[in-house]
C-alpha cells in the first residue's frame, strides 16, 4: 500500500502484515497528530487570552474611574483659582533701590506702593521696548535720563514719555530737555 493514498486506514488490524515501507511509521498519522495538536495549542491560547481580558476588567475599571477623578480635581482646581492684580509692598520697593521710607506715610502712599516707573522697572508692566528696565528716583518717578545699552534719552519724571531731539549715543544733557517738556515717542 502506498503511505499517501487516501483511503489507506490510520492504523490496520495486523500492523506486521501491513506494515509501511518507511520502517513502520505512518506520516499521515504524524500529519494528523501535528494538525491536531496545533489546532489545540491555538484554541487553549485563544481562552487563556480571553481569561485574562476578563480577569482585567476590574482593573481596567478602576484606572478609568481614578482617571476621572483626577480630571473632575484638575478642573475643579482651574476654576477655583481667579487671577488677581499683583500688589507689591511699598517696602520691597523702596529696598530694589536703596530708599528709606518714613514710618510716618500717609494712607495715601499705602494704598498705591508702586508707581507705573517702579512697575516697570521690577519687570510687571511692559516698557515697550523689550529687555528696557527705566530707572527710578528716590519717590518712584523717572529719572530725567533714561538708557539703554549705548542710547540715552530724556524723559519727563512724572510719565516717562521721551523728551524729542533727546536722544544720544552716550550721556544726554537733560536739565534743557525736561524743562522744555517737549515730547515725542520712543521708537
Amino acid at each position: 500500500m502506498d503511505p499517501e493514498t487516501a483511503n489507506q486506514p490510520l492504523i490496520t488490524g495486523n500492523a506486521a502484515v501491513n506494515e509501511p515501507p518507511n520502517g513502520g511509521r505512518s506520516t499521515r498519522a504524524y500529519k494528523v497528530a501535528g494538525i491536531t495538536l496545533l489546532a489545540c495549542v491555538l484554541i487553549a491560547g485563544q481562552v487563556m487570552t480571553a481569561y485574562f481580558l476578563l480577569a482585567q476588567k476590574g482593573e481596567i475599571k478602576s484606572l478609568e474611574e481614578q482617571g476621572n477623578k483626577l480630571k473632575s480635581v484638575m478642573t475643579n482646581g482651574r476654576s477655583a483659582a481667579s487671577p488677581s492684580q499683583m500688589r507689591i509692598p511699598a517696602n520691597s520697593i523702596a529696598g530694589l533701590y536703596d530708599v528709606s521710607l518714613d514710618k510716618d506715610t500717609s494712607s495715601e502712599e499705602k494704598e498705591n506702593p508702586a508707581t507705573d516707573c517702579q512697575l516697570k522697572a521690577l519687570g510687571l508692566k511692559s516698557t515697550g521696548l523689550p529687555g528696557f528696565r527705566p530707572v527710578c528716583d528716590e519717590r518712584g518717578l523717572y529719572q530725567a535720563e533714561q538708557c539703554f545699552k549705548s542710547q540715552c534719552w530724556c524723559v519727563s519724571p512724572n510719565d516717562g514719555q521721551v523728551i524729542s531731539g533727546s536722544m544720544r549715543t552716550g550721556r544726554a544733557s537733560c536739565t534743557s530737555a525736561v524743562a522744555s517738556g517737549k515730547h515725542a515717542a520712543l521708537s
